[in-house]
Formats: structure tokens, sequence, C-alpha cells
């Protein structure tokens, strides 16, 4: 059976007329077809067999594609394939489930007789849909990736709890609901998110501003360690996060899946679900919709309750698509609604109250479980769109464009208010602004030239930030335009991949901000920045055997500071910030410059055996961080935890192990660690707000299948997390924080599930048990470690129900 696999959309953007054209353009037929002497000249063969790497058993139904021109076949009964092709080098790709994949390089000038043998995965696949998609060309960085059984098993958390099952991934967390992804010790201005396709934008620079991505809504989500900034712009200095939808069905029929999730510490429940479908009349045409609803009540901590740590998160996404083999066009909309507690022993009286509040065990204000949400909150809605185009350009490549619309809009309620303030009356948030971003890319794609392979791209994006009336001002007006052209070439041979790239971004930020001068009288100050941020980038990947591969990335990037970074001042999230400018004898801030580089090795495919290890170092000129400011300031809301921004040079080294070691056929042993050493070099000490050495390892027993039985993929599976305590902090370190770096702890987990066959409907259930001793601890990364504990023991219970029509 022969099926071509349609292109999904990459990350590019143009102007909506530039799609039309492309549009107008792709009704012609392919060239190929307008010249017979090349069709006689595409008679070449290139066929094969697929089995078994250990029995040499046939594998029949294995998928065989050709990444240059995404022709997709599938093996016989006996496990063989074949295609027809014109002459050149090929990189061939085999899949079948329950086996590593296995890619390969072929020259095809005459008839070329290929044959395949797969190692058995050593963690089997529970289950899976085999699909068409477009496969992405090879990266020099190390990505590493959550999909199928492991993303189901984060389901109902966010997307900053579900990245830290990859190693070298940790969150700066505000309390059980607020997860920021930090990589390799770098968040929020230097990570980039892409979601759909579309970067993120809203108003991702706060510490305390969680994704306003639904996660039930990606089918994989990926991590890039390591700079990416020549692909995705400056602000990809430690990393991205790719959230990944699955591709539209591109096959007539309706399918549908329910996932519901309950957890019992505080009383979550979520429910998410998803149809789609495909159309006999026009199968070029595919569509999507999808919705989330989340809502928990007060977290429980060992011994005590957290108050007002409820939250209610509802979201829907909707898509639809028109494929063909030589142009496409594809539209997507999202909108994300959140309510988010804020603790109330973060805001205190005066400064002997907020010492007393640290102090103490545990808050003072308890009470018991409630769904209640009181103020202090956040109140968050995030709205996407996006629409993609692209077009096969004849022999040469593809060209694909992207729009993208979003509109953040927060909401800040304060909990102690001033008495004169009719806000307060009302009920109206003190905070309140709304973050609109206007992106687009454009990116063309060649076809193979004499082992190379790359892409040429042009981005720009357009951001304006503006308070409601009536508002107060935490970080001021300001507008962000920015736009950049990249080159990525990658050339490959024999075990050998090479990729070099470069950018130039150019950057113009325009800031507007209430002030007043020594005699009291306001005024309104009006900046402009210019920035240029070049970047390039440089990497190696080498297969010197079929079970090992080596990986080198290095990267030079330049980041223009934020306005938030620049000009934040104020109260916010119960705590008080203060930009880099507005601290007496700091003068501008300057533009940062990281060097980066990473070294990786892999061993994989083997049957028993299997792991990495990463190396990296990031030098950063200039570093922009945080610091805790002390004695707290008061303002009329009471004394707060505060923190201002500082500049240094800053070394960050480290390693992410994860390794996986099949004990006997049923048993599998898995575990993985990472740390981290950043220190200050200007100061030549340890730098701040680091995460602490971290471990996993679990053991996990698969049952055996009984024939016709009602239960199938069971499994059991016992864990064990630690995390050590961060004792490579600021000399002094008393006089620099608030609170002590807490004592390190340990956790025990349990999970169980299998997959229930109900007539012809299968339900995958699985139970899983977190911090089973009820252990009492607190987290470096936590804002709210200086109140209150972490989360006590818990339970989940998660169902996904698939649906096929």
């Amino acid at each position: 059976m022969r099926i071509r696999i349609p292109g999904s959309p990459e990350l590019p953007r143009l102007w909506l007329s530039l799609l039309l054209v492309l549009g107008m353009a792709g009704t012609r037929p392919p060239a190929q077809a307008q010249v017979p002497a090349l069709a006689e000249a595409c008679a070449l063969s290139l066929s094969g067999r697929v089995a078994d790497h250990e029995s040499r058993a046939d594998l029949p139904g294995a998928t065989v594609v050709l990444l240059e021109t995404q022709q997709a076949t599938q093996t016989d009964n006996a496990g063989n394939f074949h295609f027809h092709l014109c002459p050149g080098l090929y990189h061939v790709r085999v899949t079948f489930v329950g086996y590593e994949p296995e890619t390969t390089e072929l020259r095809v000038d005459r008839a070329v007789v290929r044959d395949f043998r797969l190692h058995p995965n050593a963690v089997m696949l529970r289950g899976a849909n085999i699909r068409g998609e477009r496969v992405t060309a090879p990266v020099s960085q190390p990505t590493a990736t959550l999909s199928g059984q492991e993303l189901q098993q984060t389901r109902g958390e966010t997307l900053g709890e579900a990245l830290q099952n990859i190693a070298g991934v940790t969150a700066i967390q505000t309390g059980p609901s607020i997860f920021k992804p930090m990589i390799h010790g770098l968040h929020s201005n230097r990570l980039t998110i892409l979601n759909n396709g579309v970067r993120q934008e809203g108003q991702q620079w706060g510490q305390d501003h969680g994704p306003e991505i639904d996660p039930f809504s990606a089918s994989r989500l990926t991590v890039v360690k390591g700079a990416a900034s020549v692909r995705y712009g400056s602000d990809a200095i430690g990393g991205v996060v790719l959230v990944e939808p699955k591709p539209l069905r591109d096959s007539a029929g309706t399918g549908a899946e329910l996932h519901l999730v309950g957890i019992t510490n505080n009383g979550m429940g979520a429910a998410s679900g998803m149809l789609e479908g495909n159309l006999h009349q026009l199968p070029a045409l595919s569509w999507r919709v999808q919705g989330t609803a989340r809502r928990a009540g007060t977290m429980r901590a060992p011994g005590y309750y957290l108050r007002n740590s409820g939250f209610s998160e509802y979201s829907f996404s909707a898509a639809a698509g028109w494929r063909k083999d030589s142009y496409g066009l594809d539209v997507f909309y999202s909108q994300f609604h959140t309510q988010l507690g804020i603790l109330p022993a973060a805001e205190v009286g005066n400064p002997s109250d907020l010492v007393r509040a640290i102090a103490r065990a545990r808050p003072l204000e308890t009470g018991g479980f409630s769904y209640a949400i009181n103020r202090a909150y956040q109140q968050v809605r995030h709205d996407l769109g996006r629409l993609t185009g692209f077009i096969r350009t004849g022999s040469a490549g593809r060209l694909s464009a992207t729009l993208g619309q979003q509109i953040d809009y927060r909401d800040e309620y304060d909990r102690n208010r001033p008495r004169n303030n009719n806000l307060a009356a009302r009920n109206l948030p003190e905070l309140s602004y709304t973050n609109r971003t206007s992106t687009a890319e454009l990116l063309w794609e060649h076809r193979p030239w004499r082992n190379f392979t790359g892409s040429v791209g042009l981005a720009g994006t357009y951001q304006a930030n503006r308070y409601t009336p009536g508002s107060r001002q935490f970080i001021p007006f300001y507008t962000s335009t920015s736009g950049g052209a990249f080159w990525i070439e990658r050339w490959q041979k024999d075990k050998w991949l090479l990729e070099a790239g470069a950018r130039l971004d150019r950057r113009d930020l325009q800031v507007r901000r209430g002030d007043r001068d020594a005699n009291g009288v306001f005024f309104v100050d009006r900046s402009r920045f210019q920035y240029t941020t070049p970047a390039a980038s440089l990497g190696a990947t080498f297969d010197p055997t079929a079970h090992l591969t080596l990986n080198l990335a290095t990267g030079l990037t330049r980041r223009a500071p934020a306005a938030n970074e620049r000009f934040s001042d104020g109260v916010h999230n119960a705590q008080y910030e203060l930009g880099y400018d507005l601290v007496p004898g700091n003068g501008a801030l300057v533009p940062e410059t990281a060097l980066n580089v990473g070294l990786t090795a892999t061993w994989h495919n083997n049957p028993r055996l299997n792991g990495e290890i990463t190396l990296y170092q990031t030098r950063i000129t200039d570093f922009i961080y945080q610091v805790p400011i002390l004695p707290p300031v008061v303002t009329i809301r009471g004394a707060l935890i505060s923190r201002q921004y500082q500049q240094t040079d800053a070394t960050l080294r480290g390693a992410d192990i994860t390794g996986s070691y099949q004990l006997a056929p049923r048993w599998l042993l898995t575990a993985k660690g990472s740390v981290v050493r950043a220190r200050d070099t200007r100061a030549d000490e340890w730098q701040i707000l680091m995460p602490a050495d971290r471990a996993e390892i679990a053991v996990r027993h698969d049952f055996a299948d009984q024939p016709g039985g009602s239960l199938s993929q069971r499994y059991v599976q016992l864990g064990g997390s630690a995390v050590a305590r961060q004792t490579r902090v600021p000399d002094n370190y008393a006089a620099r924080d608030y609170k002590a770096p807490p004592a390190g702890y340990a956790l025990l987990g349990l999970q169980a599930g299998t997959t229930l066959h109900w007539g012809r409907l299968p339900l995958e259930v699985s139970v899983a048990g977190s911090n089973l001793l009820n252990h009492r601890y607190r987290d470096y990364l936590n804002r709210y470690r200086y109140f209150a504990d972490e989360m006590g023991r818990n339970v989940t219970l998660r169902v996904r129900v698939p649906l096929a029509f």
C-alpha cells in the first residue's frame, strides 16, 4: 500500500495577501507532470525487507518514509517494501510499533536493495496511532520529548509541571498552580515557548506568570535544551519548548477523545474532550475542536490547608485545514481563561509582621477546604489566532508562511487595599493591562543538494502593552517592534551531520511611563531603545556505531533587555519589584551576550541498556537577574517580599543524565538526574536562586496479558525522587535573602494502570500516588517557600477514552 504523508505546518509567518497568492499559484500541476523525460528518469527502484534484529522475523505493516519527498509505504505480509524514485540522495526512516525507529542515508543512482533490522524498544509502547505527518529535520541541539504514555501520566498538570519530567527542566513555582519552566537554570525572557507553531507572547516576563497554554491540546511536548536563538530569536538563549498538537486527521471519518482527571489533595477535577474529522466528499478538508475545564480547591499541606490556593481554568480551541500535495492552508484559534488564588500570608502589615510570618512553621491563616477564590488573585485570558499556508516551489523546495495574533488580558486583585481606593468598592482590579502581539514569519526550505539541506527565513513581531484606565502602573506602556532574518544549513553524509546557522535581529523598544521630578511635579518620561542582536550556531552529530550518537552544539547570542527588567516598579502579586534602571546608582541596563557549549552522548537502540548524558556550559556577560531587597520595601499595601534587577557576569555549568535498564523481560529500571553550578564571576561567588541537585529512580513491572481477558497492558511502577539542599548560594546569605534555603527532601510515589476493554471501547485507566509518606518539605524555587509547605499526600486518577466513528 502506497500513501503520501502531507506536510504539517512549519513555524513561519507572512501577510495574508501572500498566502492568497500562494494558494492560487499552488493550483498549477507539478513541474514533474509537465516533463515526460523526467518521469522516465524517475523509474529507479528502492526495495528491501524489514525484520526483527534479534529473531529475524518479518515485520509486516512497518512504515518506511523518504524524508526528502515525504513519500511513505507500509511493508507487506513478508516485510517487503518498494519505491519508484528519481536519482538522488535520500534519508529513509523505518518505524514499527514496539521497535526503535531507524534512519539511514541512501544514494539512488540505480536499482537499490536495502534491508532493515529493527531493535525491540526497551520500553514497549502500550498503544499507538499510526498516521502521517511531516518529518522535521534533525537538529544539532539535544532534545527531549514527552509523548504517548509518558505524556498521559502528566494529564491534569500545568505545562510547567509536566515538563519537569524531563531531566534538566525545573520550574519557578508560585504555590500549587503556577509553574514557570526553567531549563538549565534559565527561565522567563530566556526561554521561548511555541504553542501550535506560534511563539507564545503574553505577560511571560513575570516569574509568577505561568504559560497561558492548555497541555491537553498537545500530543507531544518537546524541549530543546540549549540555545536555539538562530531559529527562534534571541530570547531562546536557554532553550525552546514546543507544544505540538497532533496533525489534523488525513483519513476520512470522525474521531474523538475524552480525558478525565481527579485529584484527592485539592479536590481538583479536570475534563478535556476533542472531536476531529475528515470528510469523504472533501478529503482535503480536516477539522478539530477541543475544550478543557479544570477546577481545584484549597491545597492541603501536611497538617493544614493552604488558604486561597484554589484555581479554575477553562479553554477551547478550533482548527481547520485544506491540504493538497503541493499546497495547503491551516487556521487555528484558541482561548484560555484562568483564575488563580494568591496566598494571604504573603501580604502583611509591617516589617515585623513579615519577619514573624516567615519564621512560622505554618501560615497563621489556614482554615478548611473550599473552592472559593478570594482576594488576592490573578485573572487571565489569552486569545491566539494563527493562519498558516505552504506551497511546494516545484523541485526547489517548500515555501511556508504564518501569521499570528495574540491578545493577553491580565487583572490582579490585591488583598490589602487602601480604604480610599474606589476600585475596592466596585471590586475592580488594582492592576489591569492588555498585551497585543502580532507575529509573521516566512520560511523557505530548499531541497537536498549535494548532501546539503537548509532553510532561509524572515520574522517580525509587533507588541504593545497597555493599561486599563484607572489601573496602577507596574511596568510602563511600551511598544516593541522587531524584525530578523536567518539562514540554517545542514550537511549530512555517512555518519556525520553538520549544522551551521546565523541570524540578525533589529529591535526597537519605545517606553512611556509616569514619574515625578525632585519637586514632586508629575511628568511623562518617553524613552526609546534600539538594539541589534546577532546570533550564530554551529553543531555536529556523529554516529560511530549503531548504538552510539555523539553531539556537540555551540551558540553565540545577544539578547536585548525587556521592558520589565528596566522599569518594573510596584506591587505585583503580593510582591514588590524594582527594575534595574530605577535602582539608584545602576545607570542603564545593557544587553546580555551568551556563549553556549553542549556535549551529548546517547547510547540507544540497545535491548537492555539505554541512556544519555549531556554536559553543558553557558557564559553570559551582563547577566540580568533578580535579588531580594533587604530590608523589604514598605508600601501602603504593607510590607512585602521585595526584589530588584541586577546585572553581572555569570557562568552556568551542569549535567543531565537519563538511563534505563531492562532487568528482566517485564522489569524495567529507569533513572535520571541533573545538576547545575552557577557562579557570579564578577563577585566570585555562587549565583542566587538556582536549582538544587535532583535525582529520580523507578522500577516498573508490566504484566502479561491474559488471552480473552478484559484487562490488558497492566503495569505497576514504584518510584522515588530526591532533591538536595541548595548549599551553593552567595556569601553571607543571611543578609542576602529573607530565609535560608530549605532542607533537602525525598518523596515516594506509586502508580499503576491498565486498559479496560468495555465492549469495543478501550478505557485507559491509571492511578498515581505522590508524596505517599506525607512528608513535610519546601522547595527552594517556590516563591511560597517563605510561608508554607508543599503539597502533602495526593492520589490522582486518570481515564482516557479514545473514540472512533
